[in-house]
């Protein structure tokens, strides 16, 4: 769960703004967390309490000292040395959430029964950055079951205007 990792993403993103770096801190942590993603034998590796932190500190140099900004490199050195270098990948998440209420954007969960044109999916976007009055990113999801129609999730605000939404509502009428 995000919320678990909250504190240690705000005290990062509170670093990164200070240092007006929260892009580029955005850009590396994406990056980190998507190795994190794909090689989970290093992962396994950061976690394993027999292997000495200050030999994961040396792993962690050798990879990403050259990479990184100064701050974010001693940032994992950091979460290391409290042993919560495995949920890099949760902490990211939990970061860009704070960048994203700062920078009031609004990601939003679009279920389709068919695949939106660039046309239709900018049109959606314009309205729901007007109707949240914030920025959008869409994420659109083909769901054929929804037979037609879609269904919007913006954090709570939840659109559904789904041909099945509407036989499901008919089916309840009947059985009541």
């Amino acid at each position: 769960m995000v919320e678990e990792w909250m504190p240690y993403a705000q005290a990062v993103y509170e670093i990164a703004k200070e240092t007006k770096k929260e892009e580029e801190f955005l850009k590396s942590l994406r990056e980190l967390s998507q190795i994190w993603k794909e090689e989970k034998e290093f992962v396994l590796a950061l976690s394993h309490p027999k292997i000495a932190k200050a030999t994961k500190k040396e792993w962690l140099l050798s990879l990403f000292e050259k990479e990184l900004d100064p701050i974010l490199m001693q940032t994992l050195l950091v979460f290391n040395e409290h042993g919560v270098i495995q949920a890099l990948a949760k902490i990211t998440e939990a970061f860009e959430t704070c960048y994203q209420e700062d920078h009031d954007i609004q990601n939003v969960l679009v279920k389709s029964a068919c695949v939106l044109d660039p046309a239709q999916e900018a049109s959606l976007k314009k309205m729901l950055e007007k109707k949240l009055n914030k920025e959008v990113t869409l994420s659109v999801k083909i769901e054929p079951e929804l037979i037609a129609g879609l269904r919007v999730q913006a954090g709570d605000l939840v659109l559904d205007n789904t041909v099945l939404s509407r036989l499901e509502a008919i089916k309840e009428k009947i059985k009541n």
